[in-house]
């Protein structure tokens, strides 16, 4: 009876030298992911000798690449794309021994992103079609997830909620002017957020409406700088079907044909038939913003502005004399006065003007000295001048032999040798 063997022992016996089964001690899980940024799926098992991985992306193996690659046993993604990693991935492992293989439950990302996009005319079907009091809808291309929420702008300013000349539908990403007009001419686009981030458009859209009714500029008044009581005249002109109502503002006041209190026969302002506007012997308290407004039979004002100013110019700081080494490069400055408009600057010698090139040349306000001798002793203008006049400094230039301070030099525009 020596040789009978219990059940349980021989359960025991069967035991040894079986390989253990694979177990996972870290698996990867689903989580959420922004679009270009890193991640990693983990997977490991509780017995890794003789165990190798592989992980697989919708079913099929993944290969390596700079952007998604196996490292040890995870999965790195250097950059995750919404596109390349959408789906689910899985981490299989393989006992190299014997053959025995066990996989993970399916991982996937839920990707955020947000992309910019172009701003398009959904409504009419081409620009051309677009005619006064028409309906006209945008499209905004920018899309994310989650969904972002859309915010519309024209000429860099937001379009208030709340308005009946147009309408916004999130939606469907639109803007929609169920009437449009000069009025609403601009430039068009809008800018997304969500939780990943803030994008505008590009490829905006301009919206430019045409209605005969509404004025339009025809000639534009330019900004104008004169001499104390000299003449101005403003040029200023506009169009429409019927004609439009012009007049002149200065200081939000209107501007008639007023005489001079001194001369009663002549006109200090003169409004023309043409739209111009004169203004003679000009002061200081005729000079500010001038507004051209033209009136349609419907649609807002156009209001031109331009600006009247009077000439001027500042005296210029005097120069030090300046001791400059000799065989050397130099350079001195001739700082501009203050003036209206920016004075004009430029160096003479002799009554003669600096040449642009040469050994000693003038470049943009700066006397310049590409290598200094004696005879370039002497004394140098640097003029500056604009509308209201012209000022000028004089600059003594005393050339020395070898370099020394300017205090020790006696006399000034000659050359100085000494001694070794």
């Amino acid at each position: 009876m020596g040789s009978f063997i219990t059940v349980p022992s021989l359960l025991c016996v069967a035991a040894v030298g079986t390989q253990a089964s694979i177990l996972f001690t870290k698996e990867p899980y689903s989580q959420d992911a922004l679009h270009g940024r890193g991640a990693i799926l983990r997977c490991e098992v509780k017995e890794p000798a003789d165990v190798e991985f592989q992980w697989l992306h919708n079913g099929l193996p993944v290969q390596d690449t700079e952007q998604r690659f196996k490292e040890g046993s995870n999965l790195q993604f250097a950059a995750v794309d919404r596109h390349r990693d959408a789906g689910v991935f899985q981490c299989l492992a393989r006992n190299v021994l014997t053959g025995e293989e066990a996989r993970t439950a399916n991982a996937s990302f839920n990707i955020k992103w947000i992309e910019t996009g172009s701003v398009v005319l959904k409504q009419p079907a081409s620009v051309a079609e677009i005619q006064p009091s028409s309906t006209v809808v945008l499209r905004c291309h920018i899309d994310g997830h989650p969904r972002p929420t859309w915010q519309w702008f024209r000429d860099g300013s937001a379009l208030p909620d709340g308005r009946s000349a147009y309408a916004v539908s999130n939606k469907e990403r639109t803007l929609t002017l169920q009437s449009a007009s000069p009025d609403d001419n601009g430039l068009y686009y809008c800018c997304a957020r969500s939780a990943v981030g803030f994008v505008c458009s590009h490829n905006n859209f301009t919206l430019n409406v045409i209605d005969e009714s509404f004025p339009q500029a025809v000639i534009v008044p330019q900004d104008l700088i004169v001499t104390k009581n000299e003449e101005a005249m403003f040029d200023c002109q506009f169009a429409a079907v019927p004609p439009p109502t012009q007049e002149w503002l200065f200081e939000d006041n209107p501007v008639t044909n007023r005489s001079n209190p001194h001369s009663p026969h002549l006109l200090r302002t003169t409004v023309f038939a043409n739209g111009s506007l004169l203004i003679t012997q000009v002061r200081a308290r005729s000079t500010g913003v001038y507004k051209c407004v033209g009136r349609g039979q419907r649609g807002k004002p156009l209001v031109l502005k331009a600006t009247l100013r009077l000439a001027e110019i500042e005296d210029m700081a005097p120069f030090s004399p300046k001791v400059l080494t000799a065989n050397q490069g130099h350079r001195v400055s001739c700082t501009a006065p203050q003036g209206v408009p920016t004075p004009q600057v430029w160096w003479e010698r002799n009554q003669e003007r600096v040449p642009a090139a040469g050994r000693v040349y003038q470049e943009a306000e700066q006397l310049i000295f590409t290598s200094i001798t004696e005879t370039d002793a002497g004394i140098y203008t640097c003029h500056a001048a604009n509308k209201a006049g012209e000022k000028k400094q004089e600059l003594s230039i005393t050339v020395a032999s070898r370099r020394l301070s300017e205090k020790g030099v006696r006399g000034v525009g000659s050359s100085v040798a000494l001694p070794a």
